[in-house]
């Protein structure tokens, strides 16, 4: 298991604010003026590319983010400055682009463009995720993975998935050992093997998501799965793996089948995940489609859901609620934000996104170092930020990126040089997703900053 890079510090220490002024926050005017747009990478659509960095959800430590350049603390911007600033940074972003910004000392809205408009917010639904995870089991919570005999003789031995999106061969393996030890030191040397993955229904194909989206950048979910192996059967990989380690550990395995953990078993093993904090902190970092949808699966389940899409998004709508975010009209559809059928505003994961950086708990763990991408550090922002005027913000922005075909977003904390926060979300949908509009995206973020 890695070692955690020490959370980074609550963003500011700024008064707390209601959020209803969100909501109703008047903005702030200002003329629009051209800006011109540096140099961008080939204009060309590109793969959906929220699973690029994590193919096969193997998720390597964060390296320590580099430190923010230095730049001079600026004088205090006015709000009608700044919207004239971000006016013009959104203008050739229009007519499929909804943003807004969010002074987090006074919850108030510095500037916003159709922000109450739903699209497609592509991997910034992930925020709603962690945010629904997180709520439901606790920042420390951990999966645990219970191997188990019953059976007249105590032969029968079961495997049973419980949603851990982080189960690894090694821990399969280490599991494994300790059951034959009980096993062996109980006399029995031969046992039948059964799988149990009942937590989650069959898996279905989430509304929204395309036919070629399973096993190229989403894999059928199921509660058991193996080194988020990329098989269409992610319990029985995790089964067969299981078996062979009894076998190497000097128990026979007769036979290998699905099945429900018996009432009566008896637990003979344990294998135990990372904190959801460390798993939260992967997935947004490096968006694991994966991840999110395990998550989102075993959230619903612990709280009682209907064993469907459906249900399980309705308790994902009903957690980001309780925060305040105004979820009439919306529409959650899976987890990951790969589906073509998500809808969120802009001003809705606005809301979401001040009520994670008020939070005391929270802010520790969505805005960490090892957590939400750092513009020009870390994740799926590392290769961002890269051409002028965006340059100016490397290390200054926390956001989760999103980036389908046919849709771009980022949504985050932009650390301004005159020492103010502000919250920021843009949701581009509806042009091609091109190094363009991601780049004119990141200079909106970098407007935020100030530092333009």
């Amino acid at each position: 298991m890695r070692r955690r890079t020490p959370a980074r510090p609550a963003l500011s220490s700024s008064r707390r604010r209601s959020l209803g002024r969100l909501l109703t926050g008047g903005v702030a005017a200002g003329a629009a003026s051209a800006l011109a747009l540096g140099p961008a990478a080939a204009d060309t659509p590109p793969e959906d590319l929220e699973r690029a960095e994590s193919v096969t959800g193997r998720v390597s430590p964060a390296e320590p983010a580099a430190p923010a350049p230095q730049v001079r603390r600026g004088a205090a911007v006015s709000a009608a400055d700044l919207a004239a600033r971000l006016d013009a940074a959104a203008g050739p972003l229009t007519p499929g682009f909804g943003g807004i910004v969010t002074d987090t000392r006074t919850g108030r809205t510095v500037w916003q463009h159709q922000s109450t408009w739903r699209r497609a917010p592509a991997s910034t639904m992930k925020v709603v995720t962690a945010t629904t995870a997180l709520r439901t089991f606790g920042s420390r919570h951990r999966f645990v993975t219970p191997v188990s005999r019953a059976g007249t003789n105590g032969d029968y031995v079961y495997l049973r998935g419980v949603g851990d999106p982080t189960m690894s061969s090694w821990r399969l393996d280490s599991m494994a050992r300790s059951a034959a030890w009980r096993l062996k030191k109980a006399g029995t040397t031969s046992v039948r093997l059964r799988v149990d993955d009942t937590l989650f229904p069959a898996p279905t194909n989430a509304p929204g998501w395309e036919p070629g989206d399973v096993g190229r950048y989403v894999t059928p979910v199921r509660a058991l799965v193996r080194d988020q192996s990329d098989v269409s059967d992610t319990s029985m990989d995790a089964g067969s793996y299981f078996r062979s380690r009894l076998e190497h550990w000097g128990v026979d395995v007769t036979q290998l089948k699905r099945a429900k953990t018996h009432w009566q078993a008896e637990t003979i093993a344990e294998g135990t995940s990372p904190q959801l904090r460390d798993i939260v902190g992967d997935m947004l970092r490096v968006s694991q489609n994966d991840y999110a949808e395990s998550l989102l699966w075993a959230a619903g389940m612990r709280a009682g859901a209907l064993r469907t899409w459906s249900g399980v998004t309705e308790h994902s709508k009903a957690m980001v609620g309780g925060y305040g975010v105004p979820t009439d009209g919306l529409t959650f559809s899976d987890g990951s934000g790969l589906s073509r059928s998500n809808r969120l505003s802009a001003r809705a994961l606005s809301v979401l996104l001040l009520a994670l950086y008020e939070h005391p708990s929270l802010s520790q763990v969505i805005f960490a170092d090892d957590a939400m991408p750092i513009s020009g550090r870390t994740g799926t922002l590392s290769n961002r930020f890269g051409s002028w005027p965006a340059t100016c913000a490397v290390g200054r922005v926390r956001a989760k990126t999103g980036s389908l075909r046919d849709a771009t977003a980022l949504a985050g904390v932009a650390e301004g040089t005159d020492g103010v926060e502000r919250v920021f979300v843009a949701l581009s949908h509806g042009p091609d997703n091109t190094a363009t509009v991601r780049h004119r995206i990141d200079v909106l973020a970098a407007t935020a900053t100030t530092c333009t």
